[in-house]
């Protein structure tokens, strides 16, 4: 199956994506310029769209990765607490300083599994409270009551600059997951500890004291790195995100030029809503609230989502399956249909996220704004393009910028979304 892209449609909207990096610049979650971004997707949309509107909401940005700043004094701070039992002498106290330090390892590790295992806005109250924004663009149904929607998305934020990818590339990874491991190490420890000298009055102030020395000066290193991971305040603001994630923003505004020509194309009982979302990179919000807010309507109407997000390259097209840092699957008959949609339109697209080396180096991947629908029973895939051995050198830093998006990838996404359109015609 061919589908005509025109000469016209691709030149803008890679113009598109240079238009907003020129313009407007890096987008951090909740920032003036995710809000002037988020605006001129709703302008370009309006051009096209039956309807659009910016949905409001508030979260608290700087919380998602915040609590990495949080743990990374904790910790250590939980050690030295252990430490400071050579310094007492009656039971009373060896017993106060065992429970500091279990308490503090303890809440260091449930504040990572929270905020980042699961992205539930556990320490958030903590943070400073911002307005955020969804643009939602609709094509509605040629009946008056569609039975179906489906949605298209991506997100207009962009990242903070992650420091330590920036100068150590993946070899950031060990020092993150040596990080946790520490971590769960001294859990170990700390539970030993505080169970023997409950239980039995044992005095162990100096059992674990060499263990606990070793721990801090490996250690060192990783808090000390994953304490600078991103810069504070404004100073991070200066990703200009081409590829993450104006790359699917341009892919969308674009399948609204498209289907305004081609309205011959949506199914008559189903419903085309595009989606740009706020706040992906401060932990999804903007997908959650938008999920939570419709999840009835969603549910009631057999919704899809079709996420896109980083599209760099024609020829490697990712279907995600499976997002291994928060556990989420994404629903089996999307994730086939976005394949079917890539293989009838010659474009090649692979299965991602189930192997095992997926899984364990996904681990510390994060999660794509499908994973607030499918956590939410809403059927939802994730389209990804990445070249993994260049991937490295713009990803969340200041070198993202347009011509990181190689010719032919919009062209391609949009011939897959189009396709999956088109499909949907075959199966109503």
């Amino acid at each position: 199956m061919s589908i005509e892209i025109s000469k016209e449609d691709s030149e803008y909207m890679y113009n598109l994506v240079k238009r907003i990096v020129d313009e407007v610049g890096p987008r951090m979650p909740c920032s003036p310029q995710e809000a002037e971004g988020a605006n001129i997707i709703k302008e370009e949309l309006a051009k096209c769209c039956d309807e659009v509107s910016l949905e409001s909401f508030k979260c608290h940005p700087k919380a998602f990765l915040g609590w990495i700043k949080m743990i990374v004094i904790i910790v250590p701070i939980s050690m030295i607490s252990y430490l400071l039992m050579q310094l007492a002498s009656e039971m009373i106290w060896l017993t106060v300083f065992s429970i500091i330090s279990f308490v503090l390892v303890l809440l260091s590790l449930v504040i990572m599994w929270e905020e980042f295992f699961n992205y539930r806005e556990f320490i958030d109250r903590l943070f400073r409270k911002k307005p955020s924004q969804n643009v939602v663009g609709k094509f509605k149904a040629q009946q008056k009551e569609g039975e179906k929607i489906i949605i298209f998305s991506s997100h207009i934020d962009s990242a903070l600059q992650f420091n330590l990818l920036k100068v150590l590339k993946w070899g950031f990874l060990p020092l993150a997951f040596g990080a946790i491991l520490i971590i769960l190490i001294w859990l170990i420890l700390s539970t030993i500890n505080l169970t023997l000298m409950i239980i039995g009055f044992i005095d162990l102030k100096s059992t674990f004291f060499l263990p606990t020395i070793w721990l801090l000066i490996i250690g060192s290193p990783c808090y000390v790195s994953l304490f600078f991971f991103v810069p504070s305040g404004e100073k991070g603001n200066i990703v200009p995100g081409a590829v993450d994630n104006l790359s699917s923003c341009s892919v969308i505004v674009g399948l609204g030029r498209y289907l305004k020509q081609h309205r011959d194309i949506i199914p008559e009982n189903t419903e085309i809503r595009l989606i740009s979302f706020g706040c992906e990179e401060s932990g999804l919000r903007g997908a959650f609230r938008y999920a939570s807010a419709h999840l009835d309507e969603l549910k009631k109407k057999n919704t899809v989502v079709f996420n896109m997000d980083g599209l760099e390259t024609p020829d490697q097209f990712l279907v995600i399956e499976y997002e291994p840092t928060t556990r989420t699957k994404h629903s089996e008959e999307v994730v086939n249909k976005i394949l079917r949609a890539a293989e009838m339109s010659n474009v090649n697209a692979k299965k991602f996220g189930a192997g095992k080396l997926e899984k364990t180096v996904g681990r510390l991947s994060g999660g794509s704004d499908a994973a607030a629908f499918s956590k939410a029973g809403i059927k939802a895939g994730f389209l990804n393009s990445a070249d993994w051995k260049t991937r490295s050198s713009y990803y969340h830093q200041s070198t993202d910028t347009p011509d990181k998006i190689r010719k032919g990838t919009l062209e391609n996404a949009l011939r897959i979304c189009l396709t999956f359109i088109f499909n949907e015609i075959d199966n109503r």
